[in-house]
């Protein structure tokens, strides 16, 4: 007969052999900051020694009863900024990151953490790498958001060893951080899947370089992909854009009639109707960038609240780990978007009476 399994060692164990107190063993195996990182590494040394092993339902238990009162203060993390304040008010960037930015905030502040924002743009009065990584270790920061850089596959030169991180989206090229993202591919599916249900057969695609670039190919590799294997029509020629002009966007398009324009940027459907071109009447459009801004477009919305969230989340589980430096295998946790219905295309199945399958990638609403 086999034997049973010795039981595994509790906290008080743990506490008697090392001499301190219960509290301070369960404080130091949740990485609390107010523990020594001295005391946190005999805990964790002596808890692996004696077999220690947690009580999945007990923490489970617990962290439910903490979920119910007004969170305690843990830490503060970083948010670190590449662009300069300027050049996010300056852009469409600025949407982005305030949604980015509200996420982080507002699930920190669900954890009982406080973030503090950094901007590295140095030319704009922003801290060296070193300099900031100083700031960081004399605050007790030592967990980092890392916001999107400008231009898309960049370095973000730092000190990573000393810090847990996480990235928000695919721009941050090195080092391979941990990563909030979007579905890119996901959105994409999601977009065509939209048109096609409305009749569309003929799409064509407008990109910019750089925001092909941003998300890493994947938006581009599912239009593709969907060409070769899913396409009912003649299939349109992507157009990549190396600089965002009127007169090369309506020149690939009087040149092969697309029924529908899929693009990134809201600024194609501007052109296209200044060009005498109905929209949706004489062509339909979606965008696979909506934002709160474009309330006109039908489109995807990537949820950057949401990512943002996320980051923390996947920050939070790593400082609890102890987990710092670059990661030897990166995880990518993919958040999905949403589908947006606007004005810039014709009347779906739903609207004419018939009955519309779900889409399996987002809810068909509205961003409140």
């Amino acid at each position: 007969m086999s034997e049973s399994p010795s039981p595994s060692p509790t906290l008080q164990q743990i506490a008697e052999r090392l001499g301190v107190s219960k509290t301070a063993v369960s404080m130091a195996l949740r990485d609390q900051p107010r523990i020594s990182a001295r005391l946190k590494k005999r805990v964790r040394q002596t808890a692996v020694a004696l077999g220690y092993t947690p009580n999945a339902l007990v923490a489970a238990h617990m962290a439910h009863l903490r979920s119910r009162r007004t969170p305690r203060y843990q830490a503060t993390l970083a948010l670190a900024l590449s662009w300069s304040r300027a050049q996010i008010r300056q852009s469409v960037a600025g949407d982005i990151y305030r949604l980015y930015r509200r996420g982080v905030h507002e699930r920190a502040a669900q954890l009982g953490y406080v973030i503090e924002e950094f901007s590295l743009d140095v030319g704009a009065g922003g801290l060296e790498p070193a300099r900031l990584a100083h700031v960081l270790k004399s605050r007790g920061i030592h967990g980092i958001v890392a916001a999107p850089v400008p231009k898309p596959g960049g370095r973000l030169e730092f000190a990573w060893e000393d810090f847990a991180a996480v990235a928000l989206g695919y721009s941050i090229g090195a080092p391979d951080l941990h990563r909030a993202c979007q579905d890119a591919f996901g959105g994409m599916g999601c977009v065509l899947a939209e048109v096609s249900a409305r009749g569309y057969r003929r799409p064509g695609l407008v990109l910019a370089r750089e925001d092909d670039a941003r998300v890493n190919h994947l938006a581009l590799a599912r239009f593709l992909a969907w060409q070769r294997t899913e396409s009912a029509g003649e299939p349109v020629p992507e157009l990549l854009l190396e600089e965002q002009r009127a007169d090369i966007v309506m020149r690939w398009f009087r040149e092969h009639r697309p029924d529908v324009v899929i693009s990134s940027s809201a600024q194609v459907c501007g052109w296209l109707r200044e060009a005498g071109i109905r929209v949706p009447r004489d062509a339909g459009f979606a965008s696979t960038f909506w934002l709160p801004v474009f309330k006109g477009l039908s489109g995807v919305y990537e949820n950057y609240d949401l990512i943002g969230a996320s980051a923390v989340d996947m920050l939070v589980g790593q400082l609890h780990r102890n987990e710092r430096g670059v990661p030897a295998e990166p995880k990518h946790t993919l958040l999905p978007g949403r589908w947006m219905d606007g004005s810039t295309l014709r009347a779906g199945p739903e609207r004419r009476g018939a009955a519309r399958k779900p889409s399996e990638y987002g809810t068909n609403n509205t961003l409140s």
